[in-house]
C-alpha cells in the first residue's frame, strides 16, 4: 500500500507596517493556498492604522501568529524575529504590499520532495516574479538555478526564496547592518553553505510596485552605493571581471550615476546589457524609459519560457 507524501508545515514571514489594506490582500493569498499545512507569522512594526486590532481578531480564527512590536524596529529586523518565532519546517517570505498565486506553497513543497533525493546540495528555491506596474502583469526573466559564484554577482533568487528554516538560520539570517541587498546577502550565504538554489518556474510570486512607491530602488544613489561596498567587503575578493559584473548591479538604479572608468570598464568587459540600461536611463525621458523597460522584460520572459520548454 503507498503511503501519502508528508505535508510538513510552512510558516510564511509578513513583515508589516501601517499597510492594512495591502496586509490584508497578502495575508487572503496565503490563506486561500492550496497547500493546507500552512502558518502566517506577521511582525506588525508599531503600526497606528488598525493593524493590530485586525490581527489580533484574525488570529483567533486563522492560522495566522501576529508579533507586535512597542516600537518601530524596521523590516530587516522584523523578518527575523518572525523567522525565530516560526513553526514551521520550511519558511518563505512575503511582503505586506505584494501577494501569491494560488498554488505557490504547493509547488514549492512538491518540488523540494522532488529533489530530496538528488545528489546535488540544495540551499533552498525561487520561483519567477510578476511585476505589477500599471494595470497589467509583466513577467520577469530569471535562471534555472543559482549556485555560489552566479550569486556573487547577481541576485539570480530575487527578494524572497523557500528553504528549510534552519537554513536561514543557519546562514545568520538577515543583515540588519546592510543598507540594501539583505536578501541577496542571505541567498549567497546561504549558497556557501549549503548549495544551490533551484527555480520552480511558475512566477507565482506578484511584485505589486502600483501601490506602493518606498522600495528599495527609491533609495538615495549613496545609499545603493554604500550597500554595493559593503556586499564586495563581506563576499570579496573580486576579479576585474567579476567587479564589471556585479557593477550591472548599479545600472537598475536611475538614481545611481556612474562615472567615465565605471562605463568603460561595462563596456570593456563586454558588459553590454548593462551598459544600454543605463545609457538609456541617462539619454530617454523617464516615462519612455519605463515602457521600454517594461516591454524588454515581458519579451525575455516569453523568451525564457521558449527556451526552458
Amino acid at each position: 500500500m503507498q503511503t501519502s507524501r508528508p505535508m510538513p508545515l510552512v510558516s510564511v514571514y509578513i513583515p508589516t507596517k501601517n499597510r492594512i489594506e495591502l496586509l490584508k490582500r497578502a495575508i487572503d493569498s496565503v490563506l486561500s493556498q492550496s497547500y493546507p499545512t500552512i502558518e502566517i507569522v506577521v511582525v506588525d512594526d508599531n503600526s497606528t492604522d488598525g493593524t493590530r486590532d485586525y490581527l489580533e481578531a484574525l488570529s483567533k480564527t486563522s492560522r495566522v501568529l501576529p508579533v507586535f512590536m512597542p516600537v518601530s524596529i524596521g523590516a530587516c529586523i522584523a523578518r527575523n524575529l518572525a523567522i525565530k518565532a516560526a513553526s514551521g519546517h520550511f519558511v518563505t517570505g512575503l511582503d505586506d504590499d505584494d501577494y501569491f498565486e494560488p498554488d505557490r506553497i504547493q509547488t514549492f513543497v512538491q518540488r523540494w520532495h522532488a529533489l530530496s533525493g538528488a545528489e546535488a546540495r540544495i540551499a533552498g528555491l525561487f520561483d519567477g516574479i510578476q511585476v505589477l506596474r500599471t494595470s497589467r502583469l509583466d513577467r520577469t526573466a530569471s535562471p534555472q538555478r543559482a549556485d555560489r559564484d552566479q550569486l556573487k554577482i547577481h541576485n539570480a533568487v530575487g527578494n524572497q526564496a523557500f528553504a528549510p528554516r534552519d537554513h536561514l538560520i543557519g546562514a545568520g539570517l538577515f543583515d540588519s547592518s546592510m543598507p540594501c541587498w539583505q536578501d541577496w546577502d542571505l541567498w549567497l550565504r546561504m549558497a556557501k553553505m549549503y548549495g544551490q538554489f533551484i527555480n520552480c518556474g511558475n512566477s507565482s510570486y506578484v511584485l505589486d510596485l502600483k501601490s506602493t512607491s518606498d522600495r528599495i530602488s527609491t533609495q538615495p544613489g549613496f545609499v545603493i552605493r554604500y550597500g554595493l561596498k559593503r556586499f564586495r567587503m563581506k563576499h570579496g575578493p573580486y576579479s576585474l571581471r567579476e567587479s564589471a559584473r556585479i557593477l550591472g548591479a548599479l545600472c537598475d538604479y536611475p538614481q545611481v550615476k556612474l562615472s567615465v572608468w565605471e562605463l568603460a570598464l561595462l563596456a570593456g568587459s563586454f558588459q553590454l546589457p548593462a551598459l544600454a540600461r543605463k545609457l538609456a536611463q541617462l539619454l530617454l525621458p523617464q516615462s519612455f524609459y519605463s515602457r521600454l523597460r517594461n516591454r524588454y522584460a515581458a519579451v525575455s520572459a516569453r523568451t525564457a519560457d521558449t527556451l526552458g520548454s
